[in-house]
This record gives C-alpha cells, structure tokens and sequence, in this order.
C-alpha cells in the first residue's frame, strides 16, 4: 500500500508550483529587486517638491503604483526566463526609471527651482534684435521707428502706432511631460517694467492697452480703466507729472493673485484687485481718435512671469 500523505508535509500541487518557480536564486534576486523598488519609492517621497509634482496625495499614489507595477513586470518576467536571468530585475528597473526619470527632470527645471516661466527683455540698443522682438503697427500717419537706443512710437490725430512684443507662449506641460506639474496647477504672477517719456500732444495719449487695460496720458495725469468687481470698466484718475512733463520715468506692473498695481519711479499710484492675466506686452497708440495724439519714447522694456509661491 501506499503511504498516506502527510498534510503537514507533502505540499499541494499549487504549492508544488510555486516552491518550482521561487528557488533560493530567484528569493536571492527578489529580495535585490524589492531593496531596488523601496529604495526608489523612497527617494522620489522623500525629493518630493509642490512645484515639480504636483499634489501630494496624487503623487504618492503614483510612487506607490510605480512600485507595485515594478513588482507585477519582475514576476511576469521572472515565469518565462531562468532562475539565473537578470531579466526580471533588468525589467523591474526599466519601469522604475521610467516614473523616476519625470520626477528627477522636473525637480531639475529651472520653473521649480524659482526661475521665470516667461521673460523677455530688450534695451534697443541693437536695433536689428529690437525690431526681431517686436510687432509693430502704425496706420493713418502714425510711425514706429528704433534709433539711438529706443523705440519712438509717434502718432498724430486719428492714428495709431504702437508695438507688440514677441514675448512667446506660456509652456504646456500637457505637451511637454518633462515640465513641472505647477504649470497647470498654480497661478502666475507678472511683472512689467518700462522706461518711457512721453508728449501728449491730444487730449489723451494711450501708453498701455492689455486686454481690459487702458492707461492714457491725460491733463491731470495718468487715467487708468480697468474692470471692477462686476467686470465693468471703472476710470481711476492719478495726478501725475510722467503724463505731461516730457521727461523719462520708471513704470512698473506687478499682477499677483490678489491685485494689480502701478508704480512710477518706484512709487505705487494705483491698485487695484486683479481681474485677469495680462499675457501681453503692448505699448504705444491704439485708438483711432481725432481727440489723441502723441508719442512715447521707450528705453527698456522687460516681463517677467512666474510660478505664484504663496
């Protein structure tokens, strides 16, 4: 007769299969892999970075699949290769540099480390590169021309001139992976700085038009238009001298999440809560108006965008 088997000896066909497929070199070279996987999961928790990543919450999740897929590829490897093969650990790998290769890139971006997602900046004073960085348009007499380390932007009655810069577009990561995920999570903040003079000859003498902002040299000063809570245009009035005294001054935009402001030559004039992104730069005459005219003289001009910190 034959013996009876023991159940706390003989194993069971599906335990026979897998004391068949798990060896001493295939625990050996599991117990590599599993060091591999938790020591790249724990790398990419302990580098993790708001900007470069994203949420939190969303990317552990993400580390954690990464693993758990790791694991799954070594296994599925590992059952059509030999004990011996380096396969299966080779594969495993291959998955974790995938997910450790973003991270590591957009860890590196210069966007997460705090630099500009868009700047521009020119002085004019190479002429060739200035008209490269700038759209210009000038109808009914109005003219744009670069000399002597400036834009001059004339335009009589009923004319317009004024200039576009070629600032470029926002980067998408949606396009790009290797960005950082803050691009398509947080709000920019803006930063626009010139130095003009300005002759009003008109009444009114546009210097900026953005979107749904206007500021015109005018008698008093500068006039301001920007919408208000309602998204209705409200006129802010701003005795001023840069509006009428000939001379050059600093101007400067700052948008942040919270409000728009004005300063010139370092001092703010105007705020106001912020309604919209500006996007743009573009300076000079836009209204075709027989109560407008004349011309601004621009030295430097720069925009700088960047990722909101706060």
């Amino acid at each position: 007769m034959m013996p009876a088997a023991s159940p706390l000896t003989d194993p069971v066909p599906g335990d026979r299969a897998l004391a068949g497929l798990l060896h001493r070199e295939d625990l050996r070279r599991l117990g590599i892999t599993l060091a591999v996987i938790i020591a790249s999961a724990a790398l990419r928790l302990l580098t993790y970075n708001t900007v470069a990543d994203g949420g939190h919450s969303r990317y552990v999740k993400t580390v954690l699949i990464g693993a758990g897929a790791a694991a799954i590829v070594w296994w599925l490897v590992r059952v059509q290769t030999g004990r011996r093969s380096w396969l299966p650990l080779a594969a495993a790998v291959a998955v974790l540099l995938s997910g450790d290769a973003v991270h590591y890139v957009r860890l590196a971006n210069p966007i997460t480390r705090g630099g500009p997602v868009l700047a521009f900046s020119t002085t004019f004073a190479d002429e060739t590169a200035a008209r490269r960085q700038w759209d210009v348009e000038a109808t009914g007499g109005g003219t744009v021309t670069f000399s002597r380390g400036a834009m001059l932007l004339q335009s009589p009655p009923r004319a317009t001139a004024y200039a576009i810069a070629q600032i470029g577009a926002v980067p998408d990561v949606r396009i790009n992976w290797w960005l950082p995920v803050g691009l398509a999570e947080r709000e920019r903040t803006e930063r626009l700085a010139w130095r003009a003079t300005i002759d009003r000859t008109g009444d009114y003498y546009v210097v900026m038009e953005i979107r749904h902002l206007l500021i015109q040299a005018v008698g008093y000063g500068i006039h301001v238009t920007y919408p208000d809570e309602k998204d209705a245009p409200r006129g802010y009035e701003i005795p001023h001298p840069a509006g009428n005294d000939r001379q050059p001054h600093d101007w400067l935009l700052v948008r942040d999440t919270r409000q728009l402001s004005l300063s010139i030559d370092g001092k703010v004039v105007w705020s106001a809560p912020q309604r919209e992104e500006l996007g743009q730069v573009k300076l000079g005459e836009t209204h075709v108006d027989p109560l407008h005219g004349g011309s601004m003289r621009v030295e430097s001009v720069s925009y700088v965008a960047a990722l909101d910190r706060s």
